[in-house]
């Protein structure tokens, strides 16, 4: 808006119901003033821009009486609301900054993996190796019938009976002669296996042991077949003797 330096100024009253603007008295414009016309009457007033505030305002002109909403020129100073510095005795505020909960452990299956590798182990090794734990321990056969494995003991249904011995000289040596017979107790035709003879002593303890057949090979139920064995020079602590049925030749 452009400033007429010879326009008279008049003098403006105050209205209680807006914001009134004064002319100012045989004064001119200052760095800090502004002109302002009333768009209504043309009526010119002297004001400080800064009374306009940085929004601007609702005016009345003192002559005419007419109203409207009046800004600060662009280059007016704006208003700027600083943030009031920390108290130096204050700490200043922490940003806690969530921590990433770490990842859960992976199992370890390790122990369990060497468990069932032994599992299995035993299992493997009592099926394929059944006949021999069963003819080292014959009670073991039961544990495999109660899991539906059907494992017969060596010499199973048959039955070592009839031992009789006799010491005799045979070509100018004592010789052990041994004699008795095996018997097939069960319901179904049997092979006879070899049989073993071990010579024990008073605290049986093994002295001597040797293998040999029987006269059949195999025994049909009810059937029984004898056998004969004789040792040279037997051990003279010999106090006692057992034979077995072996897978030995």
């Amino acid at each position: 808006m452009a400033f007429d330096a010879d326009a008279a100024v008049q003098r403006v009253a105050c209205d209680p119901a807006v914001d009134r603007l004064g002319s100012a008295d045989n004064r001119g414009p200052t760095a800090a003033s502004m002109i302002l016309t009333c768009p209504a009457c043309d009526t010119r007033y002297l004001i400080d821009p800064v009374s306009l505030g940085s929004e601007g305002r609702v005016v009345r002109c003192a002559h005419c009486g007419h109203s409207w909403h009046q800004v600060p020129p662009a280059d007016s100073p704006r208003r700027i609301d600083l943030l009031a510095p920390p108290d130096a005795g204050q700490a200043p505020e922490r940003l806690d900054i969530p921590v990433p909960p770490s990842p859960a452990p992976l199992p370890n299956y390790l122990p369990w993996t060497i468990l069932l590798a032994l599992l299995v182990g035993i299992v493997v090794v009592a099926h394929f190796a059944r006949d021999s734990i069963v003819d080292a321990w014959p009670p073991a056969a039961k544990l495999y019938a109660m899991v539906g494995v059907r494992v017969e003991p060596l010499g199973a249904g048959l039955e070592i009976r009839g031992i009789v011995t006799d010491r005799r000289i045979a070509g100018g040596e004592q010789e052990l002669l041994v004699r008795g017979e095996v018997y097939n107790g069960s319901s179904e035709e049997r092979t006879i296996p070899r049989l073993r003879a071990v010579l024990k002593d008073a605290g049986e303890r093994a002295l001597s042991s040797w293998t040999f057949p029987a006269a059949a090979a195999r025994l049909l139920p009810g059937e029984s077949a004898t056998f004969t064995t004789a040792v040279r020079d037997p051990d003279r602590r010999a106090a006692g003797l057992s034979i077995t049925f072996t897978k030995g030749d």
